[in-house]
C-alpha cells in the first residue's frame, strides 16, 4: 500500500514557529527514510497553531533537506495567487530537483476577512480552470496555442515540470480534474461514504470518457491519523486532536496545539463534549494494527491508489512515532 504524508507543520504549546518549521523538516526526513512515496505541506491562513501559510516556501527547505522523496504543496490555494507567478515558484525548485516537484490545487476561499486581503484590487477574477490552463502553458512553455498571454513564458526555462494534482471534496472537482486528466486527492475527513464512491466514479468516468486508456486514473485519499504505542496514550493523543479541531474555530482561538497536560487536565463544557462526538468520523485512530486495518480497508472500498495521512498529533516524538507504527503495521 502506498502511503504519503500531509503535515500541517503545528505549532505545539511552549514551542514556536520555528521549532515547528525545523521538526517538519526532521519529520520529511523520517518519512523518507521509512519508504513514503510524498510529503507534502497545507496551505492555512489565519489558523493561529499551524505554521504553514505559505506551503511553497517550506517545500524548497524540505527539498533541500531530503534527497528523494517526493515534496508537494497540499495544496495551492491557485483563486488567491497568479497562475504565472505560480508557475515560476514551482519551476525553480523543479530546476533545482527535478522530478521530486508535486503540485496540488485547490479552490478554498478559506475565511472572508483572509480572501479580501489576499484579493484586494484584483478587478478580474479567474475561473479554476482557467487557471489550471495558464499553468499547463506555463509548465509546457507552449507558446503555439492561443492564449491571452501567448509568447509569454514563465522563467526558468527546463526539461521537466511538476506534477500537478486537483484537490476536491465534490462531484465538481473530480470532473475536472477528470477533464484535465490530473490525478485527483480528495479527503475522507467525515465526509459520507456514498459521497467519496460518487466523486471517485464520477472522476474515473469522466477521464475515461475523455481520454480512454491513453490516460490512468489515478486517486489519493487523505484522512487524519492518530495512534501511539498503548491505548493510553492513543486516547491522550486523539483528545488532543480533537480539542484543537474544536478550538480552531473559536473567534479568540489559542495560538499552539494543546498538549496532552493541559488536555488532561481540561474540564471539557457539554458543547465541546457533543463537538468532539461530531467530529468522531473525521479521523481515523485506534492501535497500530487498527489503524492500519482501517486504512488498507479504506483503500480496497475505495479502489483508491495511494492513501495520505495526516499526522496532525501533539509532540515531535509522538508524530515520528506515528509515522513508524503506521509503516510497520502498514506493511503486515
Amino acid at each position: 500500500m502506498k502511503l504519503s504524508i500531509l503535515d500541517y507543520v503545528p505549532i505545539f504549546e511552549n514551542r514556536n514557529a520555528t521549532d515547528a518549521l525545523n521538526h517538519s523538516i526532521e519529520l520529511a526526513q523520517l518519512a523518507e527514510k521509512l519508504g513514503y512515496e510524498r510529503y507534502w505541506v497545507a496551505e492555512h491562513h489565519q489558523v493561529l497553531s499551524v505554521a504553514s501559510s505559505a506551503p511553497e516556501m517550506i517545500m524548497m527547505a524540505l527539498l533541500e533537506q531530503t534527497t528523494h522523496i517526493r515534496i508537494g504543496s497540499g495544496g495551492i490555494m491557485i483563486p488567491h495567487y497568479s497562475p504565472y507567478k505560480v508557475a515560476e515558484q514551482f519551476k525553480i525548485m523543479e530546476a533545482r530537483h527535478p522530478q521530486r516537484v508535486d503540485l496540488a490545487l485547490g479552490r478554498s476561499k478559506s475565511y472572508p476577512n483572509v480572501f479580501a486581503a489576499l484579493n484586494e484590487n484584483k478587478t478580474q477574477p479567474l475561473q479554476f480552470e482557467t487557471q489550471l490552463n495558464d499553468l499547463q502553458k506555463y509548465f509546457t512553455e507552449d507558446v503555439t496555442q492561443p492564449h491571452r498571454f501567448q509568447t509569454l513564458i514563465a522563467t526558468p526555462q527546463i526539461n521537466s515540470y511538476p506534477e500537478m494534482f486537483i484537490l476536491g471534496m465534490s462531484e465538481r472537482s473530480a470532473k475536472l480534474a477528470g477533464r484535465k486528466g490530473l490525478p485527483f486527492v480528495i479527503a475522507q475527513m467525515g465526509q459520507a461514504s456514498h459521497h467519496l464512491q460518487a466523486a471517485i466514479k464520477t472522476y474515473k468516468s469522466t477521464i475515461y470518457q475523455h481520454y480512454g486508456d491513453r490516460v490512468k486514473p489515478y486517486v489519493i485519499l487523505a484522512t487524519f491519523v492518530v495512534t501511539g504505542e498503548n491505548l493510553d496514550k492513543t486516547n491522550q493523543l486523539l483528545n488532543a486532536f480533537h480539542l484543537w479541531l474544536i478550538r480552531i474555530f473559536y473567534a479568540n482561538q489559542p495560538k499552539s496545539y494543546p498538549s496532552i497536560d493541559t488536555v488532561i487536565n481540561r474540564q471539557w463544557t457539554d458543547r465541546e463534549l457533543k463537538k468532539k462526538s461530531s467530529n468522531a468520523n473525521r479521523v481515523i485512530s485506534g492501535s497500530p494494527y487498527q489503524v492500519a486495518t482501517q486504512l488498507k480497508q479504506l483503500k480496497k472500498d475505495y479502489h483508491v491508489d495511494e492513501i495520505m495521512i495526516l499526522p496532525h498529533v501533539y509532540g515531535e516524538a509522538n508524530r515520528k512515532r506515528l509515522l513508524e507504527l503506521v509503516m510497520e503495521y502498514s506493511k503486515t
